[in-house]
């Protein structure tokens, strides 16, 4: 359990801060949104769909401010450690959806542990935040499958989408999939915390669909349980930024 962990682990943090800079930041430069939303129109724009894992590290290295980082959308789970809270910017059109309970873990909010938070405006249910620090998670000693899944609005425009997430003794196993199959699904096991520390890591999506109004989805899920007995594996859920 994550209270065990706040007492009975010691933290190495990581040498490197987390990477947030999108992956491959230099395709399409110089060339505006109306001038990709024609060439796609015109058959003439390929998908993408891109990602990587940050390094593992203790907490995301900064304060994270949602609204700066997440400026067509974001969103935000656990705020206070209350399991059921769910917030994200108001006035979105297509949001990015909450998520679905993926395998049978025990659902868990946490409260602690990443030092530095999230802030928001412009929100709803709450209307704004400060270094909030909670987050979800499933906590298990299942061997691999438990997890999320949510979805993120996607269309012909490129976009970056950041996934705040943590680890706790487990492989994690990110695939992110387009509804209408214009790209091939991304996988992505790297973030990988062999022993009992609790580590958190940013992922870093590119994406464009081959066509308007399609979905991004994504499932975060525990690839391989390195503690199946004990303080078992856990896998946590922060947020999401597009």
């Amino acid at each position: 359990m994550l209270l065990a962990a706040v007492f009975g682990w010691s933290c190495t943090l990581a040498s490197d801060p987390v990477d947030q800079t999108p992956v491959d930041a230099a395709a399409s430069v110089g060339e505006s949104d109306a001038a990709l939303e024609d060439r796609a129109d015109a058959g003439e724009l390929t998908a993408l769909l891109t990602g990587s894992a940050s390094a593992p590290q203790l907490g995301f290295g900064e304060p994270v401010d949602l609204s700066s980082a997440g400026p067509a959308d974001w969103a935000h789970w656990g705020l206070e450690g209350d399991l059921g809270a769910f917030n994200h910017r108001s006035g979105v059109a297509q949001p990015i959806s909450t998520f679905t309970q993926l395998g049978a873990a025990s659902l868990l909010a946490t409260n602690c542990c990443i030092e530095t938070g999230f802030s928001w405006s412009e929100g709803t249910p709450a209307a704004t935040a400060s270094n909030a620090i909670g987050g979800v998670y499933v906590d298990t000693a299942n061997a691999s499958g438990d997890g999320f899944r949510f979805s993120v609005p996607a269309g012909t425009t490129r976009e970056t989408i950041r996934i705040y997430t943590g680890n706790w003794c487990v492989r994690a196993r990110l695939e992110a999939t387009l509804s209408d199959g214009s790209a091939p699904p991304l996988v992505d096991t790297s973030f990988d915390v062999p022993t009992p520390v609790l580590q958190n890591s940013i992922y870093t999506i590119d994406v464009r669909a081959g066509s308007p109004d399609q979905t991004l989805l994504v499932d975060l899920t525990i690839d391989e349980n390195h503690c199946i007995e004990g303080d078992v594996g856990e896998l946590h859920l922060f947020a999401v930024v597009r």
